[in-house]
């Protein structure tokens, strides 16, 4: 299949052009810079590829949790490529992409969501691949590690250093603490993930409360 692939759910923006023989990556970190820089990156894949828009079978993005900015300009972008083109869009799971690039085995995915909470997951990676635990936001010190598991991933490790102290002298961590647009492709590819109407895609923000008072945000660094 012939996919673009895009994340802006952190600092990163990440981009994937799946092609017959090669996948083309562009994964940089551009700050804020998202909404200038996605569109242009985007057309010089294409150009490089020398494939039209209209020429792909679709569109994958990274719905969230992430950035709440950033999850908005991914979902906006690949709506508007979608509907100019009439491509179908595939939306994914950041931490599902975060597990999948750690490898096999039981993976618990702690993925930062800022004012000191993750977005925390637990995951079997492998030929039955499957999420073992609903995608939640919680505080550091209430994430538990279950028995069996293999492989710690996600930037949430070494944003919150007390978390899983113990379990990190032991357990690896995976090198790849954010999503990767390559990974996307291919999630998208393994039939798991269903290719829909630009209408339908969906964003997932897991936290309702996207901003805390002054007088949260000074609770949550006395705890």
């Amino acid at each position: 299949m012939k996919l673009l692939a895009l994340d802006t759910s952190t600092t990163y923006l990440s981009l994937a052009l799946s092609l017959e023989t090669e996948t083309l990556v562009f994964h940089e970190c551009v700050a804020q810079k998202h909404a200038e820089r996605t569109l242009p990156e985007v057309s010089r894949l294409l150009a490089e590829a020398g494939f039209a828009l209209s020429s792909l079978d679709g569109i994958v993005f990274g719905q969230g949790p992430g950035s709440f900015t950033g999850l908005r300009i991914a979902c906006g972008v690949a709506q508007g490529l979608a509907y100019s083109a009439d491509l179908p869009v595939t939306a994914i799971p950041t931490l599902d992409n975060l597990a999948w690039q750690a490898g096999d085995g039981l993976v618990q995915v702690c993925f930062d969501a800022r004012m000191q909470q993750v977005y925390s997951a637990l995951y079997r990676v492998g030929p039955d691949w499957e999420r073992l635990s609903p995608i939640a936001v919680v505080s550091p010190e209430d994430v538990s590690l279950p028995e069996g598991v293999s492989m710690l991933a996600g930037d949430g490790f070494d944003s919150y250093p007390q978390l899983l102290a113990d379990a990190r002298q032991r357990l690896p961590l995976s090198p790849h603490s954010r999503p990767h647009a390559a990974a996307y492709i291919r999630l998208a590819e393994s039939g798991r993930y269903p290719a829909r109407h630009p209408r339908e895609a969906e964003l997932l923000y897991v936290r309702n409360k996207v901003a805390l008072t002054s007088i949260e945000q000074q609770q949550a660094r006395n705890r």
